[in-house]
């Protein structure tokens, strides 16, 4: 008789096979003449319980390609990526880049941006709270040691970046009976994700914007994130961008210079 490790291994491996599970498995489990019919039971169940945790995730992505698509490729996405934790809150990480694998869907090269647009949503919502930057602590610094110090971005914080109008197309389908028609060629979008209170916030920013971000997530100093987005983006105003963002929930602390 087999060990138990190896029965429910065998038996998940069965789960995410679409044939018949095989008749040595079924040898091994208790029968009462019903077995086939009872394992289908539960692997029906495996396939769409982990399906409906999926489109909860990504409801934008469901509504792009419709409900019988997406039920289909969510039963795929479940036999090749089973969930790996005992919690559903963030099973779902592979679907993006599996979204990409699909031949069928290449005519929709979006779509694996909007989808890491939602997962960072649920990433953002699900993070840790955290004290926001305040205005005392800024003042504290004097003014021409500033730049030298790094913005500690909120635990929530994601930066997304698209070729294609994700944020637009994401933002058209937020809302039922939208019939909003969006260019492909109306340009890439540079998405920040965070949510400093009780909601997720979702906001376009530009290119400068979205690199000075990025690198002072990276652990950049002020300084050193502002040369490079200036590098890509010779139109990155930093006074504005802190008008807006210095103490909209984007940062919870102010990090040391590195010595």
């Amino acid at each position: 008789m087999k060990s138990l490790s190896d029965l429910q291994r065998e038996f998940c491996d069965a789960l995410r096979a679409p044939g018949a599970p095989s008749p040595v498995l079924m040898d091994e489990l208790l029968d009462d003449g019903t077995a086939p019919e009872r394992f289908n039971v539960y692997r029906n169940n495996f396939v769409v319980l982990n399906g409906d945790a999926l489109a909860d995730m990504y409801p934008t992505i469901r509504r792009l390609i419709g409900d019988e698509a997406f039920r289909s490729l969510a039963n795929r996405y479940v036999r090749t990526h089973p969930p790996e934790s005992r919690t559903l809150l963030l099973y779902g990480d592979r679907f993006p880049g599996f979204l990409e694998s699909i031949p069928e869907l290449s005519r929709l090269p979006y779509l694996s941006d909007v989808a890491r647009l939602e997962f960072a949503w649920t990433c953002a919502y699900h993070a840790p709270d955290a004290q926001l930057l305040g205005r005392d602590e800024v003042a504290s610094i004097a003014a021409e040691t500033f730049t030298r110090f790094g913005l500690e971005p909120h635990p929530s914080m994601h930066c997304i970046s698209s070729d294609y109008p994700a944020y637009r197309i994401w933002a058209a389908n937020q809302e039922e009976g939208s019939e909003e028609t969006i260019s492909l060629d109306s340009g890439p979008s540079h998405i920040l994700i965070v949510r400093p209170g009780m909601e997720v916030e979702t906001r376009e920013v530009g290119e400068g914007a979205f690199l000075f971000l990025q690198r002072l997530q990276a652990g950049d100093s002020i300084e050193d994130a502002f040369d490079m987005a200036m590098q890509s983006d010779s139109a990155f105003d930093l006074a504005e961008f802190f008008a807006h963002h210095l103490f909209d929930g984007t940062f919870c602390a102010l990090r040391k210079p590195r010595t």
